[in-house]
């Protein structure tokens, strides 16, 4: 595959080519891909099908889940402010593919971090299955449904992504408000001045 990434996990992968949300997505696609979670297309609920990690990240993916399930914004932001994403960053930083910010909480990628997403991005399509999402995001997805699910907004609570409205028969009148056609228009201004 890469020189200088090939021996980088899914996660570490993801976190290079889109940082700590990329990683989210990536263990949330693999969880749901073999069963052990599953995704409402309509609610975007998550809710945990069988309890079992295989991965720092994916536990962390778990602990965002409670028995009652959780929307997939809420459990995306969780894991990836989790403190599994914050050890793999460290073990980047370790290996020198992510430098030190000023800022804490910031990281960025060292000169080698920056090389190896470069070569991880010209691969693009031809990127093992395993890794589609890691390198490419939610447009990696291979499942179309799953891929809709990710690209679009989480609903808000107890509503449709679409406001529901009424229907108006004719133009809005306000009792006691003469209407525009009963004012004096002037050259060059139309209706109310």
């Amino acid at each position: 595959m890469v020189t200088s990434a090939g021996n980088l996990d899914v996660y570490e992968v993801a976190y290079l080519c889109g940082g700590q949300e990329r990683v989210a997505l990536a263990a949330v696609v693999a969880m749901q891909q073999d069963g052990r979670i599953t995704i409402s297309r309509t609610r975007h609920r998550v809710q945990a099908a069988r309890r079992r990690a295989d991965h720092p990240v994916e536990e962390a993916v778990l602990d965002a889940l409670p028995a009652s399930g959780q929307v997939l914004g809420h459990v995306l932001r969780d894991a990836a402010h989790s403190a599994a994403v914050g050890d793999l960053v460290d073990g980047l930083r370790v290996r020198g593919l992510v430098g030190h910010h000023s800022l804490t909480g910031h990281p960025h990628l060292s000169a080698a971090g920056r090389e190896a997403r470069r070569e991880l991005e010209d691969s693009g399509a031809r990127v093992s299955r395993d890794l589609r999402v890691a390198v490419l995001g939610a447009s990696g997805i291979a499942d179309a449904e799953l891929r809709d699910i990710a690209q679009t907004p989480d609903p808000p609570p107890g509503g449709s992504l679409v406001p529901r409205t009424r229907k108006r028969e004719g133009p809005v009148t306000y009792p006691g408000m003469p209407s525009d056609q009963d004012m004096p228009e002037h050259p060059g201004i139309s209706g109310r001045w």
